[in-house]
């Protein structure tokens, strides 16, 4: 199974030092083409089912690219935060994968041990993904990465898509409300073909784009404290610049977590461990 490969990974990169972590072959085990499950349910009854062995903490593997039409008749919360939080946790899942690459390079380019050229290509790869200024120092680079490639908590990010769709009930063209410039002066809300499409972006702007400097940075530092760092109200009061029009839009998402107490809960999901 791909998740007990990965945490194997990940505990023998804790357990000796990084540089000694065979980069090249974890670099393209994760490059290889994902066997998922894509799912395109045309009910809320078949949504349901695919879900049935959900719980508040764990979730299946199951990639829904759009919720059927019927949603907003038959729908509910706990339905709609169990898809979107395994859309999220896919998404962290490859941030992580892309941390533990960053640090094992970092460890070798302290250590003045030359990278393979997979390894460089890689981290071409992850300099542009993360939208990392080239002109920097190799070191400045690595650090940059460490800071950007993490989860979003995913309570917090379920909160935010609850506040622009109503919890699936609207607006699901942009299911997270990212927005894009028109032009120099007027902005609009980004539109999606597919869930899936639209929390790769979500989680990659969250992770790489200059607003949200200040929020990766309280990340780290409750990382470095070992603080909770998937708590989504804390995290949430970053947010102001997600929503610049509307200068309430903190304060509205955390009253969201504090209303909905699965929000919080969510913070702890991770997939069901299957077969």
């Amino acid at each position: 199974m791909k998740w007990i490969h990965f945490l194997i990974l990940i505990c023998s990169f804790f357990a000796r030092p990084a540089y000694a972590v065979v980069a090249d072959q974890f670099i393209q085990k994760i490059n290889e083409p994902p066997k998922e499950f894509i799912a395109r349910p045309k009910t809320t009854a078949e949504l349901k089912k695919l879900f049935q062995s959900a719980t508040e903490s764990q979730v299946p593997r199951v990639y829904v690219e759009k919720l059927p039409e019927d949603f907003v008749q038959n729908g509910n919360k706990t339905l709609y935060a169990q898809v979107l939080g395994a859309l999220i946790l896919r998404e962290n899942e490859k941030a992580i994968q892309d941390k533990v690459v960053i640090a094992t390079l970092k460890q070798k380019y302290d250590q003045q041990e030359p990278w393979t050229e997979t390894e460089q290509a890689f981290f071409n790869h992850l300099v542009e993904k993360y939208d990392v200024v080239s002109k920097k120092t190799v070191t400045t680079q690595l650090e940059q990465l460490l800071l950007k490639a993490d989860e979003v908590p995913v309570g917090m990010a379920i909160a935010q898509s609850a506040y622009d769709t109503d919890w699936g009930k609207k607006q699901m063209e942009s299911p997270y409300g990212q927005t894009g410039w028109l032009d120099d002066k007027n902005y609009t809300k980004i539109k999606f073909d597919s869930l899936i499409k639209a929390t790769e972006s979500y989680v990659q702007e969250m992770n790489s784009t200059p607003n949200y400097f200040v929020w990766r940075v309280q990340r780290q530092n409750a990382a470095s404290r070992g603080a909770n760092r998937k708590q989504s109200y804390n995290f949430a009061l970053s947010l102001r610049v997600y929503r610049p029009e509307d200068p309430n839009y903190t304060t509205k998402i955390r009253k969201l977590i504090l209303q909905n107490p699965l929000l919080s809960r969510l913070d702890q999901l991770t997939f069901i461990q299957e077969d």
